[in-house]
Formats: C-alpha cells, sequence, structure tokens
C-alpha cells in the first residue's frame, strides 16, 4: 500500500548510511512511499531534484529505491557534476548511486564545454567518465560533425572513440571509416584501418592501414595509402596533404600517376604544389609514359613536371645521372628536359643517344618525336655519329652541327654543318672492302641498315680512298672516337626491382 504525502516548494532531506554515497532527495513536489517486490522505495513527482555528492539530477518524476540506492528517472531528465563538468540529459534514465552508472535513454545529449554529443542509448560511468553509446550517435563541436553506430566518450581526456560506420564531416572535408580516435579541443583525427576521405574541391585520400587528419590546420597524413586530385594519384608508405595550401608530400615506395598523360613516375620521395601544378621526385626516381605501342623511361636522381596549359606549359625535366629508354632509343645525360606540348626532348652536358647499332653524341642534343617514334635530332657542337655495320665495322661522321633524321626509328640521312669529317665502309659486288675517309666543311650521308648509300660533299673535299689490305687501325678512328656501349641504359637498369614493389602495391591497395 502506497501512502501518500503532499509536498509543496518543501526542502525534504533524507538521511542515509554513508551519506556522501548515497543518493538523496533534494525537492519534489509530491512524494510517495511505497514497495515494489517488497524493497521499499519513494515516488517522487513534478520538479524532483535528487543529489549524491556534487552530482545533481532534475527530472519530472522518479523512483528512488534506498536498499538498492538505485534511481529511475522520467521526463526532461538532467544529470550536472560540477567537479566532473558533466552536463547529461534525456527522457529516461536508471541511476546506480553504488556503481556510478547512468544508463540514459531517448533524445540523449552529453555536453561538454563546446562538445555536444547526441544519442538515444548512453551509458556514462561516473567514476571513469565515459560514455558509451550504440545504436547511433552524433558528437558535433565547434569544428566537426561525427557519427557512428558505436563510440566512447571520455569526458575527462576530452576525446571520443568512434566505432562501425564512422562519418567525420565539416564544411572542407569528409571522412569515412570504421573506427576513429578523436580530441575535441585539438580537433584531431585518428584511424588504424580503411579509410576514404573527401575534400570539398574534390581531393581524396585513401588508405586500409591508418589516417592523421587535423581538422584546424587542414592536414592530413595517410600510411599506406594513396592521395587523389583532379590531375594526380600519389602512393606511398607515408602521404601528408596540407588542404590550406594545396601541398602534397609522399616518402618511401612512392608511386604518382598522371591521368592526362599517361605517365607513372616512382622513387623515395614526391612533392606536389597544386597550386603551381608542379610535381617532383627524387631519391631511386624514374618514370614511365606510356604511348601507343611502346613507353618512355627516364631516369634520374630527381625528376621534375610542371604542368599549365593555360600558360603554355607542359614539362618535365630530370636531374643528374639521367637515363632514357626508349625501344627505338636509349640515352644518357647530366640533364633532360621533355616538353609534351610540342614531344620534344632536350639532353644536355654531352649527352649519349643509342639508336639500333648507332651511337650519338654532341654538347647538347634536342630530339624531335613524331606519332610517339623518334623522328629527327638537333645536335649542337662536337657531334658525333657511329654506326657499327654487319661487319663490325665503325661508320663515323662528326661536325660542329648536325641533323639527323630518322625512318622508322633507325638512321636514314645526317646532315653536317662545319668541321665535316667522315668515315665509311663500302662493300663491292664481291665483297672486297673501302675504307672512304674525307673531310668537307658541310655534308650529308643517306643511310640504308646503317651502311652508307650516298654521300654528297659542298664546298672544298679532302678525301681518300683506302683498299682494306691497306687500312692501319689508326686510321679506322676519327680523333674523338668513344664506342660507349657499354654505358647504353637498359630497361631492368632504370626500373631495378621497382616492378615486383608495383606488384605488391597493387596487391596491397
Amino acid at each position: 500500500m502506497i501512502r501518500p504525502l503532499f509536498l509543496f516548494l518543501f526542502l525534504v532531506t533524507t538521511t542515509w548510511v554513508s551519506a556522501q554515497k548515497r543518493v538523496r532527495v533534494d525537492t519534489a513536489v509530491y512524494l510517495h512511499y511505497g514497495t515494489q517486490n517488497g524493497e521499499p522505495l519513494q515516488r517522487l513527482i513534478s520538479s524532483v531534484k535528487l543529489v549524491q555528492g556534487s552530482t545533481v539530477i532534475y527530472c519530472d518524476s522518479a523512483y528512488l529505491y534506498s536498499s538498492t540506492n538505485k534511481a529511475i528517472a522520467y521526463g526532461h531528465v538532467r544529470i550536472i557534476d560540477t567537479e566532473d563538468n558533466l552536463d547529461l540529459s534525456g527522457d529516461y534514465m536508471e541511476y546506480s548511486g553504488s556503481t556510478g552508472i547512468a544508463k540514459m535513454r531517448k533524445n540523449v545529449v552529453l555536453k561538454d564545454d563546446s562538445t555536444n554529443l547526441y544519442t538515444n542509448f548512453l551509458d556514462y560511468d561516473r567514476n571513469t567518465q565515459t560514455g558509451y553509446y550504440y545504436n547511433g550517435g552524433r558528437l558535433v563541436d565547434s569544428t566537426n560533425v561525427l557519427k557512428s553506430k558505436r563510440g566512447y566518450y571520455y569526458s575527462e581526456t576530452k576525446s571520443a572513440l568512434f566505432l562501425d560506420s564512422v562519418n567525420l564531416t565539416n564544411p572542407d572535408f569528409t571522412l569515412d571509416t570504421d573506427s576513429l580516435e578523436y580530441t575535441t579541443v585539438e580537433k584531431v583525427s585518428i584511424t588504424k584501418g580503411k579509410t576514404l576521405a573527401v575534400s570539398a574541391d574534390g581531393d581524396s585520400l585513401s588508405t586500409k592501414v591508418g589516417f592523421l587528419y587535423k581538422s584546424l590546420e587542414k592536414y592530413s597524413e595517410v600510411y599506406f595509402g594513396w592521395i587523389k586530385t583532379a590531375d594526380y594519384r600519389i602512393y606511398g608508405d607515408k602521404l601528408i596533404a596540407d588542404d590550406s595550401t594545396k601541398y602534397y608530400q609522399g616518402d618511401m615506395n612512392v608511386k604518382m600517376e598522371s591521368f592526362a598523360d599517361s605517365i607513372t613516375a616512382f622513387g623515395d620521395h614526391v612533392r606536389y604544389n597544386k597550386i603551381e601544378s608542379t610535381a617532383i621526385v627524387y631519391d631511386n626516381a624514374y618514370l614511365r609514359k606510356i604511348m601507343k605501342g611502346d613507353s618512355l623511361f627516364i631516369k634520374g636522381d630527381t625528376l621534375k613536371s610542371v604542368q599549365n596549359e593555360e600558360l603554355g606549359k607542359k614539362y618535365l625535366t630530370a636531374f643528374n645521372n639521367v637515363q632514357l629508354y626508349k625501344s627505338d632509343f636509349q640515352g644518357a645525360a647530366d640533364s633532360l628536359s621533355y616538353n609534351m606540348m610540342d614531344s620534344t626532348i632536350y639532353m644536355y652536358s654531352s649527352p649519349l643517344i643509342w639508336n639500333a647499332d648507332s651511337q650519338i653524341s654532341a654538347d647538347s642534343i634536342k630530339i624531335q618525336l613524331a606519332n610517339n617514334r623518334i623522328s629527327k635530332m638537333f645536335l649542337n657542337q662536337n657531334s658525333f655519329v657511329i654506326s657499327q655495320d654487319s661487319a663490325q665495322n665503325f661508320n663515323q661522321v662528326k661536325g660542329r652541327e648536325m641533323v639527323v633524321d630518322f625512318k622508322e626509328g633507325i638512321i636514314s640521312k645526317t646532315d653536317v654543318f662545319g668541321n665535316g669529317e667522315s668515315i665509311y665502309f663500302a662493300f663491292d659486288k664481291n665483297g672486297a672492302v673501302t675504307m672512304n675517309k674525307l673531310s668537307c666543311s658541310n655534308m650529308v650521308l643517306y643511310f640504308d641498315q646503317n651502311v652508307v648509300t650516298e654521300l654528297r660533299t659542298y664546298r672544298e673535299v679532302d678525301g681518300r680512298l683506302i683498299p682494306e689490305p691497306q687500312i692501319v687501325q689508326p686510321d679506322r678512328r676519327l680523333r674523338g672516337f668513344k664506342w660507349l656501349i657499354d654505358q647504353k641504359p637498359t630497361l631492368e637498369g632504370i626500373t631495378g626491382n621497382q616492378k615486383q614493389i608495383e606488384r605488391e602495391e597493387i596487391k596491397q591497395r
């Protein structure tokens, strides 16, 4: 039997054993005493206020069980603790004064300074100052909105752990993952699994391993993943994206893909400035440009790309220990520039080119590509072309400047301008060999399969024909002759073990 007791604007104080631990009634408009399953209880109605130490509970009505030190609160429930800075509200709550655990349900709001956590199911442990929610929750602060199916909030450290279908959103960024640690003061997010993030302008970041995001600095770190912009995708063991400056960085096992130009660069490090449209790859760096039916490989200590078609700029540069490889020619130089607007390659500092059985050298060389094949070369200063025929003889042409024409990827004609000299070997119908050695300021030589088929000279000519029995070894070489076939780049020498790394990357990502 319940005995009603009317209280109006009257303070009721209940004395308990171990009062600091007991939940006590501070105020209520109505109070009823009774029992439930043999357990004594107090039913409190209207403007209810319960107190336990520094903790205060407000609600519309409540049941207080003295023997188990438990309270059940209904309607506009709010629990506040000034010492722990706790402010928790909802429609319904079960609270244990002995364990300090509050189970808040429906329209739950946990407030901590400027951070609010919204859910319908929250269990809060006052001893550890930890809240656990399930069946969906949303945390909102001054910068981000975070959602997940489950999660923990740690009031003491002002941090949270979000689990299962996690989403972070702010005006500049969205992020999806399955597990995320978050600090509400620094606005730092850390994930340790599969993560996909997208910036406001469409740049995306992905990883299966881990991710760090600093919202205030608009700064991200990606581990063993990729960053994708409108023009590039960058892979690496560690990647950094600064969204405020549009600066991107990759380190260790880096791969950078250019979508528009079918170019992939590899190396230990990459630096990309989106605003300036510049990319630099260095240390163990090389790139591959896919062409129709072929690929061009360029290696150097440092590779740089500048792309701004509005300003007419679209070129690649390579510095120090440069090598290039293509099916129809290979080359080596100190530095190189590749203008993709007009398909022209410039090589500097005594470059070398190998084409079929020919070696080409000069102080600098300009290569013109047409239909993705070598079409013409312009040799500047100290020009030298050596072609080895089927009998292992070296046909040679040297001069101040040269223009070398190619047909189907093989030398077809060489124009010499200034200080021309040549040696070429001719065969008669019986196979006898004659060496033709001459000097002429300007000359033109025509080739067929590295054999000179025609020679045209201009101005004064100084030459002689030497039958094979009379040829002595010194006469077989022009001054400055160097056959450097051992320096000819190979595809394996350029790519190293990168193919294996690529296969592993594809498997992992």
